[in-house]
């Protein structure tokens, strides 16, 4: 199965303090959305890419206009606005649904195929991607939520309808995935990852987990 994957690029990003809109956000030369949007487009399982912005990110807005379709949220949280994107499909669509944050400027097409295939072998409604809080404190990055030992990474797969659904959770031990841009200090972890912005590293270990 092949899916329509959403891009959540609403944010304000208040905790980074940027001047500039946190999805256009440089990372190794090109805008941080910009390298998800690559990870996306060279999967084998993503089809359709819809890029969710909101009165926070006119520009960001502006910047995937005429590439990708846009759905422009109220920008009042991530969770109301995935709800009002989620209201919009249910309309016209009854299908699995990848969601995806801007803020994931690490994640490869190959961890991308391998989660959605990890969704198609269960029998949930949807997935909840998580890495374990201990990768996340080893490396020093910051996260605020946490769930019995596992911090949610901003990668989820849904039924497009807005209501509740069963979940799973998927815990992986991928650097690629911990590597959630949402502070300074997060931003000083990638810098620390070395060349690539740590691509190469984060990918090996990801080949390790997968293996």
């Amino acid at each position: 199965m092949i899916m329509l994957a959403l891009v959540m690029a609403g944010g304000k990003g208040t905790r980074l303090g940027l001047e500039c809109e946190k999805p256009l956000l440089e990372i190794s030369g090109r805008p941080m959305i910009d390298h998800v949007l690559g990870s996306l487009d060279s999967s084998g399982s993503v089809h359709e890419i819809i890029v969710v912005t909101s009165p926070n990110t006119p520009l960001t807005e502006e910047h995937v206009k005429g590439r990708y379709d846009v759905f422009r949220a109220s920008g009042r949280g991530y969770v109301e606005d995935l709800q009002e994107v989620l209201s919009y499909l249910e309309e016209s669509r009854n299908e699995p649904v990848l969601v995806i944050n801007a803020d994931l400027p690490l994640i490869s097409p190959s961890t991308i195929d391998w989660i959605i295939g990890e969704y198609l072998a269960g029998g949930e409604e949807a997935l909840c991607v998580a890495v374990p809080e201990k990768l996340c404190r080893m490396h020093g990055l910051d996260f605020s939520d946490s769930m019995d030992g596992l911090v949610p990474c901003g990668v989820n797969i849904l039924m497009s309808k807005n209501r509740v659904q069963d979940q799973r959770i998927l815990e992986v031990s991928m650097l690629e995935l911990a590597v959630n841009i949402n502070s300074c200090s997060d931003l000083h972890v990638l810098e620390k990852l070395g060349e690539n912005d740590g691509r190469e590293e984060t990918h090996k270990r990801g080949r390790e987990v997968l293996e």
